[in-house]
């Protein structure tokens, strides 16, 4: 198995951060059709459904970190990198409040449009900062965040040695670093729909994160969910979980 399948070009990331574009964009047509907006705004009044509209399965990840039950009830500074349209903060916060909120992408500006999400709200109350540079151009202090949270990015960056490099130097001392990710191996990559190749070209496995983890973190919580317990075992081997506490 490859630990990673290289570098991008940036033509490439281009390619495929269009990709995911187009693919929310329709997520988000289809969802607003027939008037649908109004009539989840009306019944989520009365608790029908959620507050926020759409997932991109933030609850699943919530669940297996433990529902993000390891962090403080408060914080000063949090950042969230390729948070999509949806953010996984916005249930993190149900456990754990900023005082400033970093919301990071590099199609935020495209997001941020869409109707019904924490995103939206957030950025309509000013109670966030939104960033769209990519990972690689992380333009935030070192040593600044109490929390940094990056899920399922990797596997659509251009160089990925660089992310992570930015994600740890931004976490200060006894900050908290979350990171999940899908693990995918040649075959997996084979089996993958050709959209889902052009979006996610880049393969993992969990031996490539330990140089960038193991001395830099205290382990609060490290596994790797076999294919079985996935979202998607048919494209992925398996699942990163990891949860650190910088030294």
């Amino acid at each position: 198995m490859e630990p990673l399948k290289g570098k991008v070009s940036k033509n490439a990331w281009e390619i495929a951060q269009d990709w995911e574009r187009n693919h929310w964009m329709n997520e988000q047509k289809a969802l607003g059709k027939y008037g649908k907006n109004y009539i989840w705004r009306l019944l989520s009044k009365f608790g029908y459904f959620d507050k926020y509209r759409g997932d991109d399965r933030n609850h699943w990840w919530a669940a297996a970190f433990n529902d993000y039950k390891f962090l403080p009830d408060n914080v000063e500074n949090a950042l969230e990198v390729g948070c999509g349209p949806y953010t996984n903060w916005r249930l993190i916060q149900n456990v754990c409040r900023p005082r400033y909120l970093f919301l990071s992408d590099p199609l935020i500006r495209t997001y941020v449009k869409f109707k019904r999400t924490f995103l939206r709200q957030m950025y309509d109350e000013a109670a966030c900062c939104l960033d769209n540079h990519p990972l690689e151009q992380l333009p935030f202090a070192d040593d600044y965040f109490d929390v940094a949270v990056m899920i399922n990015v990797l596997d659509h960056v251009m160089d990925p040695d660089a992310c992570m490099r930015n994600l740890t130097r931004v976490v200060q001392r006894g900050g908290y670093i979350i990171i999940g990710q899908d693990l995918t191996n040649t075959e997996d990559l084979d089996r993958h729909p050709e959209g889902l190749k052009i979006g996610h070209p880049i393969q993992l496995d969990e031996t490539w994160f330990l140089p960038f983890l193991t001395d830099q973190f205290e382990i609060i919580i490290k596994k790797v969910l076999p294919r079985e317990m996935g979202w998607a075992p048919q494209w992925h081997y398996g699942t990163l979980v990891f949860v650190g506490k910088k030294r």
